[in-house]
């Protein structure tokens, strides 16, 4: 049985809401005022809460936010109940996080419909949610036993074969091998860093405390960046001849660790997917209010239905292609992007060509 808060300081109207839901079979709690609604919240942990805007104590507005601050409410629908119509109050609570809108005086089919309405895409959202937990967990067993174990294999059975061989090899043998363990080992180390910077962020994604610190965050050149990512990248796939670059600098209110990682794995995937000697272009721009990366080149593609399953420990054509990589990548960057409150898109077609932009809210000139 589905969980109704209804906080409502009119008693009639209050108590004819809980009649009516209790009636077509939901279990009903009633608040007279915002402050014992808050904490009422906390404690019967209610699927939605319906809500009058104007009320004593503190209103509607406020209990919004409140349960929005509070991880344990954070995520619950939230429906407005106000004789308040007009768009500007509409729109604050929709700023504020609030799902719905019904306008007083409504009837008894309309609240019921709005309730059901409204639990029904809350569990939606919850399926697809699951859904996406359980196509990582599946991705995960499937990809990162083997990104960890293939490297340190090649570690280990290289570097047996060396010991086993230390009398008789020649200086130029050993240092090829030596090589190969050195390229084994950055792979791993790779794997293993990209693991821990997307745990990270899927934990602070959940961490509401830290949200305001990163959106205050500034990196002062989003050119300096920028070229520090190419030459990153272009120095371990050795194709700095193929990027074409047209930067225009700007401050970016984004942390620069999260600017850089973004960028250079979105620059990773454009060298990993194109072959040596195709163009590799990057191109930025800063509006009024926003600056934008695109990163551009002519590889494999993707299809539109994988642009839309991009997800972490994900790759495709796995068996069509040997590639080296967790599916990260791109979900890094994706997620760094909503983190910061920033865009991220991709536009392709197969056999053709790729082009991955980032936005990021740049400080008004």
């Amino acid at each position: 049985m589905k969980k109704i808060l209804v906080i409502e300081d009119e008693d009639l109207i209050r108590e004819a809401i809980h009649l009516i839901l209790r009636v077509n079979g939901f279990e009903v709690f009633t608040a007279e005022n915002g402050s014992l609604g808050i904490e009422l919240a906390k404690v019967c942990n209610p699927d939605l809460v319906v809500s009058d805007i104007m009320m004593p104590e503190k209103d509607g507005y406020e209990v919004l936010e409140a349960l929005r601050n509070d991880p344990s409410t954070a995520s619950v629908p939230f429906l407005f109940l106000s004789a308040k119509a007009d768009s500007s109050d509409i729109r604050q609570g929709m700023n504020l996080g609030a799902d719905d809108y019904l306008t007083k005086p409504f009837e008894h089919d309309q609240l019921v419909a709005a309730v059901q309405t409204r639990l029904a895409k809350s569990e939606e959202i919850r399926k697809n949610a699951e859904k996406k937990l359980d196509d990582l967990r599946t991705n995960i067993a499937f990809s990162l036993p083997h990104e960890f174990l293939t490297p340190l294999n090649g570690i280990l059975g290289i570097s047996k074969m060396m010991k086993d061989n230390y009398d008789v090899l020649e200086r130029a043998d050993a240092m090829e091998m030596l090589d190969e363990i050195t390229i084994s080992a950055r792979r791993l180390q790779r794997v293993t860093e990209n693991f821990l910077f997307y745990t990270r962020l899927e934990i602070l994604g959940n961490d509401l405390s830290t949200m305001g610190d990163l959106l205050d965050a500034i990196t002062h050149s989003a050119e300096e960046i920028i070229m520090d990512a190419v030459a990153n990248k272009a120095s371990v796939f050795n194709r700095h001849e193929d990027v074409t670059l047209s930067i225009t600098d700007s401050p970016v209110n984004i942390l620069p660790l999260y600017f850089l990682k973004a960028i250079e794995e979105i620059i990773d995937n454009a060298f990993k997917f194109s072959e040596a000697g195709s163009p590799v272009l990057i191109k930025s721009e800063a509006t009024k209010g926003k600056f934008t990366l695109r990163i551009y080149n002519k590889g494999r593609g993707m299809t539109a239905e994988q642009i839309a399953n991009i997800g972490g420990y994900q790759q495709f054509e796995r068996k069509q292609y040997e590639q080296q990589g967790n599916g990260l990548g791109l979900v890094i960057a994706q997620k760094i992007m909503e983190l910061q409150g920033g865009t991220f898109s991709i536009e392709s077609k197969p056999n053709e060509y790729t082009t991955v932009s980032i936005t990021v809210p740049a400080p008004k000139a």
